[in-house]
């Protein structure tokens, strides 16, 4: 009953939505149906006093240049997005057509802000203001008439002003446009390597689709290769309603082929992600500071209790990191990421297994070598709040994305897995850049 209860809600808000979207203000509701096979993600620059900001975005639309038409809405329906977590990342949010040619800017209509920043190792909810608006990206692209990727990277740092417990916002993003290389091995989280969560609504072999957390809904090919994992080993074991995480990589032609399925709960269960706010000792509850989950609540907590037992699992989401250390009920500590999955969803959920997963941190580099180096976050993000620790010691991984090289007394933010081991905090970095 509660699922169907939440299904009926959903369907009733998206309508709203989409009512919204098509009165006044000069949005254009009508979608984009024609062009190259487009996907659209969102990405984040940290400010790291954020531990969540969330708006949904109900259209973008393309200024063209050079002779281009403009484009009509790139989205089929509104996208709820969570940009902290995906600090340092690129997510998927909708695969999309936009006409080859030329794009001079790009027009962002937006809703229903929410922040949540961590003074003092205690998380609160900001007031916002104001509640919508439109982004305006200038920016030049160009779209080929083969697989594109088009990338939103909202600068946090500078889209939010903070005073006090309320908060003023103008959502600023870069945008760039990539091609999907010939050879998948050489795909980045930019052109064309994803990962997504979200519900399966429906399987037709060898295809299956899902409905991401963001609200996206993202069909994937199966082939001989594709790894099931937790309870699949085939497609014909996946039902709908299953929550799923999904890699995958993009094609010539713009579909999606999965590369690992991993089922995180059945249609009964609940995924919930956020950074750690404080442990008991022994660990019987962990409360978390709440980003994302799949019930996509309208009226998310700022906080969320979590229970585990001597049945939950612990595991290191390290995907394609080599990373050496433990996490389990004894080597978990506050700051750190946590993806929490349980069989109900009855409060408070008892997790049947908790994953450690990447984060970004921003901090001043010190001890620098070719490796690794030591990073001191700020005293007031999000992570030093809640943690207490001054030091982080880093070590790239040797595939990493190393985008700015790691100087002594500079600034950098580095995303990657943060282990602590009762004392210290340390990270295996899959990327490291300026924060831009």
């Amino acid at each position: 009953m509660k699922r169907v209860l939440f299904v009926t809600l959903f369907s009733i808000v998206f309508a709203l939505a989409l009512t919204v979207a098509g009165c006044g203000g000069g949005n254009n509701s009508q979608l984009q149906a024609t062009g190259a096979s487009t996907t659209v993600q969102f990405g984040d620059a940290t400010n790291d006093q954020i531990a969540k900001f969330e708006i949904t975005v109900s259209s973008i639309t393309l200024t063209g240049a050079n002779g281009t038409a403009n484009t009509a809405n790139l989205l089929a329906s509104p996208v709820e997005f969570e940009f902290s977590h995906a600090a340092g990342a690129l997510e998927p949010v909708s695969l999309s057509k936009v006409p080859a040619g030329t794009y001079s800017a790009a027009t962002i209509t937006w809703s229903d802000p929410e922040i949540v920043t961590v003074n003092a190792g205690t998380p609160t909810k900001l007031t916002v203001s104001p509640s919508s608006g439109t982004a305006n990206v200038t920016s030049s692209v160009t779209i080929s008439d083969t697989a594109n990727f088009l990338n939103f990277d909202m600068d946090l740092a500078s889209s939010v002003t903070i005073n006090g417990t309320s908060a003023t916002i103008n959502p600023t993003f870069s945008m760039t446009a990539t091609n999907v290389p010939a050879n998948a091995n050489n795909e980045d989280d930019d052109d064309g390597d994803t990962e997504v969560h979200g519900s399966v609504t429906g399987i037709t072999a060898p295809q299956f689709t899902i409905q991401t957390q963001a609200g996206a809904s993202i069909t994937f090919t199966t082939d001989a290769n594709t790894r099931f994992k937790d309870g699949l080993t085939q497609l014909s074991d996946l039902k709908t309603g299953d929550i799923v995480e999904v890699r995958s990589t993009t094609q010539t032609d713009g579909t999606k082929l999965a590369t690992r399925v991993e089922r995180e709960e059945n249609e009964g269960g609940e995924e919930m992600e956020g950074l750690i706010q404080n442990l008991d000792n022994p660990l019987t509850t962990i409360t978390i500071v709440h980003q994302l989950d799949s019930n996509k609540n309208a009226s998310a907590p700022t906080t969320v209790d979590i229970s585990v037992d001597n049945t939950t699992q612990y595991e290191i989401h390290a995907d394609k990191l080599t990373v050496t250390g433990t996490f389990d009920a004894t080597h978990i500590g506050k700051g750190q990421r946590i993806e929490a999955d349980a069989d109900g969803q009855t409060a408070p959920v008892v997790a049947k297994k908790v994953r450690l997963r990447e984060q970004a941190l921003v901090g001043t580099v010190s001890n620098a070598t070719s490796t690794g180096f030591t990073l001191a976050p700020s005293s007031t993000s999000a992570f030093g709040s809640l943690s207490g620790a001054t030091s982080v010691a880093v070590t790239i991984d040797p595939n990493a994305n190393v985008k700015t090289t790691p100087v002594n007394g500079g600034t950098v933010r580095v995303r990657g897995i943060v282990l602590f081991d009762g004392t210290n905090y340390t990270m295996t970095a899959t990327r490291v850049d300026n924060n831009q």
